[in-house]
């Protein structure tokens, strides 16, 4: 199961604000780029991406750094590219890749069929979501029908979202119990902090951000969950029909793997291959 802590709500993240890595180079023209790649400037792989959600994406000083970094950073260099990162709040990211304020999105983005509508998906790892606790307390809740009426703080636009509040939540209707209290917060740190004030009895997120929640917190809280919640890929996500960058992606991520960093960064992570990898 990996494990990860927060994000955040926010527009377009500081409107836009583009964070160059490796070399640098901050466009994002509006025209094509003219190296083949399929980018939006030629020579650079722009990446939106929630730097508020370690360990997948987050701000070390300035600069972007977890799993989803790491990864584009490699993807980048596996494709001749120089990569520069635009933070942007979870909820955006659809909208932001669709307005051209970068080429991919590599933010932990579940696959979905409505999100497949939207975007065009490239698997790179399998997640799913636990349930954390205060570890003072005696509830322990170890899958959805436990959260039958009690308050569950979750990010904003996630789709825990839709589950807890659709399928668990009709599960808990059919045992003549109340539905989840489902409460919305626009950054995952948000929700942990209403956990540990006790606003919510309560918190799903991501495997990997709920145990980073857990590790960083002293032991106030435990992950109460045994095994992963609605288990879900995860995808770099391009436009709909861009078929150039998602050639580009999808032979750089191939080569990663044949190399070994793939493998390594899952390891690093504790994540876990994407299905049919």
């Amino acid at each position: 199961m990996h494990v990860t802590l927060f994000r955040s709500t926010t527009a377009l993240g500081a409107a836009g604000l583009l964070l160059a890595l490796s070399g640098c180079s901050s466009g994002s023209s509006s025209t094509g780029g003219t190296d083949g790649s399929g980018t939006m400037t030629a020579g650079t792989l722009t990446v939106g991406s929630d730097l508020t959600y370690p360990p997948y994406a987050y701000l070390d000083g300035k600069t972007p750094a977890g799993f989803d970094p790491d990864i584009s950073r490699a993807l980048a260099k596996a494709s001749g590219l120089k990569s520069t990162f635009v933070d942007t709040r979870f909820e955006q990211l659809i909208a932001g890749l669709g307005t051209g304020h970068f080429d991919v999105i590599a933010s932990d983005l579940y696959i979905t069929d409505a999100r497949k509508k939207q975007v065009d998906f490239i698997p790179y790892f399998t997640t799913g979501n636990s349930i954390v606790v205060q570890s003072s307390g005696s509830y322990r809740p170890t899958v959805v029908t436990d959260l039958c009426g009690k308050s569950v703080a979750v990010i904003k636009g996630g789709q825990i979202v839709e589950k807890l509040r659709g399928e668990a939540s009709t599960q808990c209707k059919a045992k003549g119990e109340q539905a989840v209290d489902v409460r919305e917060f626009g950054t995952d740190p948000e929700g942990t902090q209403a956990l540990l004030s006790g606003q919510v009895d309560a918190q799903v997120t991501d495997g990997a951000v709920a145990k980073a929640a857990a590790d960083k917190t002293n032991g106030r809280l435990t992950i109460s969950s045994k095994s992963l919640i609605y288990p879900v890929q995860s995808g770099l996500a391009v436009k709909r029909g861009d078929a150039a960058l998602k050639k580009t992606l999808t032979t750089a991520l191939a080569e990663l793997k044949k190399n070994g960093t793939y493998a390594e960064l899952l390891k690093k992570y504790n994540l876990g291959q994407a299905q049919g990898s």
